[in-house]
Parts: structure tokens; C-alpha cells; sequence
């Protein structure tokens, strides 16, 4: 006779026990089943990204100074005069048509197109990949 006559919502108590043991055994059986995957095979698409495959892009990279634009290759300062013909040399060389810009985040937008400018009187294909972030670097 330890119940009081009134009990309240005591025997709620075992009910919410049930619950949580259901819910409990729900979220395991979903983690312990065998999961079985679907290959998908997307057909081509103009939107995604082509391999390149063995070949190596000439890469330039555009950084905004104060002074103006300047170039480089493979670390190596290029002064604008010699950009153009330093750029089909190396392509030759490395036999590729493709040249990848880096632009630094500060360049203007007519340092950026003058750059396509010259890469496009070479007649050559521009990947343009992603902006570098030169704040903070003083390497080059």
C-alpha cells in the first residue's frame, strides 16, 4: 500500500520505458543492417570537368604589386615584353596547348584580361582554376 490513492502520471513510467527501448532498437537495426550500393553511371555533360590526362599545363601566375602586374612562370619573375613569346616556348616544349592562370585576389580585372588577351592571340586553351591568396606571402 505504498501507492498514494491518487497516483498522477505514474504509470506513464513503464510506457515511456517501451518507447525509448523501441526506438533504441529501431536505431540500431538501421546501423547493423547491410547496406547494398548502386553504381550510377551520369551520362557526359558540357558542365563537368574534362581529365586532362598526362598532359601538364603551362601554368602562369598574375599577381597585382603596386607597380603594376607581373608574371610568373615556374617561380620565375617574366616581364610582360617576354610573356608572350616565354609562354609559347614553354608550351612547345612541353607539348600542350592548355595554359592554367593563377590571378591573384587583388588583380584588376584589365591585368586579368590582358593576360587572356595574350593567351588568346597564342591561340591556346586558358584553364583558369582558382584565385591564389597572397596576403601574407613574401616568397615570390
Amino acid at each position: 500500500m505504498s501507492v498514494p490513492e491518487r497516483p498522477g502520471w505514474i504509470f506513464v513510467l513503464p510506457g515511456f520505458d517501451f518507447v525509448v527501448l523501441l526506438l533504441a532498437l529501431v536505431m540500431l537495426a538501421g546501423v547493423v543492417a547491410q547496406e547494398s550500393y548502386v553504381e550510377i553511371k551520369l551520362p557526359p555533360s558540357e558542365f563537368r570537368g574534362v581529365r586532362m590526362g598526362n598532359e601538364k599545363p603551362v601554368v602562369v601566375m598574375l599577381k597585382s604589386t603596386s607597380k603594376g602586374a607581373t608574371y610568373y612562370m615556374g617561380g620565375a619573375r617574366v616581364t610582360e615584353e617576354n610573356l608572350e613569346e616565354t609562354i609559347r616556348k614553354t608550351a612547345n616544349e612541353r607539348g600542350t596547348r592548355r595554359v592554367a592562370i593563377e590571378v591573384d585576389q587583388d588583380a584588376t580585372m584589365n591585368e586579368r584580361f590582358a593576360l587572356i588577351n595574350i593567351l588568346t592571340k597564342l591561340n591556346l586553351e586558358i584553364l583558369e582554376g582558382y584565385r591564389r591568396d597572397e596576403a601574407g606571402r613574401e616568397d615570390l
